[in-house]
């Protein structure tokens, strides 16, 4: 699987395009993700859990390979809840592409995760979750239904553009060869007297 990631990734580059790999992790027990996030957290730049339930989601929010957690709608014993969003690492992470299959269903239940992130300072960061061409938004279309959720501006922003960005940033600094941990990292050169 590495190889025909790294050849569809040298093709887009060879192109002139950007590539991030990303993986959304979806398991129902600790240990199952806890596996999986050893297994895939060096081929991926961004690693998403999709939390499935409650216990799961704290596990996910407090694990620092975990870029974006994210909660599945279908279930009804997953929600983003206030102890949660204070323990949580990563950034809440809201599909709008969910918002667009499921209404108003959705709309009510992002409004709350929003006001429990909020006061928490837990980030948000919106996705249009496209699988298909027509799923697909601009950020400026993200940050309209950003501030629709009860972002301010420079959140709606922020959602869709710094946050993003700093996570793709943060992890390719981690997987450089001189990186050790937060904060400290290898400096290589000579000293010259």
């Amino acid at each position: 699987m590495r190889d025909k990631l790294e050849s569809l990734g040298k093709s887009f580059q060879d192109s002139g395009v950007e590539v991030f790999l990303r993986a959304d992790l979806t398991c129902s027990r600790r240990e199952e993700l806890l596996k999986l996030l050893r297994r895939f957290r060096p081929t991926f730049d961004i690693i998403g859990v999709r939390c499935t339930n409650h216990n799961l989601a704290l596990v996910a929010a407090r694990d620092r390979r975990v870029d974006l957690i994210f909660f599945d709608p279908a279930k009804r014993n997953a929600w983003l809840d206030d102890s949660i969003a204070n323990v949580s690492n990563a950034p809440l992470e809201l599909n709008m592409s969910v918002l667009l299959e499921m209404g108003n269903l959705i709309l009510a239940r992002f409004m709350k995760d929003v006001r429990i992130a909020r006061r928490h300072n837990m980030d948000v960061v919106l996705s249009s979750g496209g699988t298909s061409p027509f799923f697909v938004r601009a950020p400026i279309q993200l940050m309209a239904i950003a501030e629709i959720l009860g972002l301010s501006k420079q959140e709606a922003i922020k959602s869709v553009s710094t946050l993003p960005s700093g996570i793709v940033r943060r992890n390719a600094e981690r997987r450089s060869r001189n990186y050790v941990e937060d904060g400290v990292k290898i400096i290589t050169g000579r000293i010259e007297a």
